[in-house]
């Protein structure tokens, strides 16, 4: 049986009722933080609707999810290299 709750967030002023599981209520209170911090910051940069704030820290958050990815993937790809090296040290070594 799942531990659901409900939440409210608000976030560039407007509130939105949830419902989420009971240990991922501070991943979104985290989450909400850091768009609203968002926005802030590009309200203080610029006019805009409040949907074109959203619509730049949404993309600010993709480009970061983007990178962590990317870089996740560079890693793996670097992990491979080094057991492939490993593989012919040994193989060259043993010849």
């Amino acid at each position: 049986m799942s531990d659901k709750f409900n939440i409210k967030l608000t976030i560039a002023g407007k509130s939105y009722p949830l419902t989420i599981e009971r240990d991922m209520e501070e991943k979104y209170r985290r989450a909400e933080r850091e768009v609203n911090q968002l926005v802030a910051k590009f309200r203080g940069r610029f006019r805009a609707e409040s949907e074109d704030y959203l619509a730049m820290a949404a993309l600010q958050i993709a480009v970061s999810n983007v990178e962590m990815e990317m870089s996740r993937s560079l890693g793996e790809e670097l992990d491979r290299l080094k057991e492939l090296d490993i593989k012919l040290e040994d193989h060259f070594s043993g010849a």
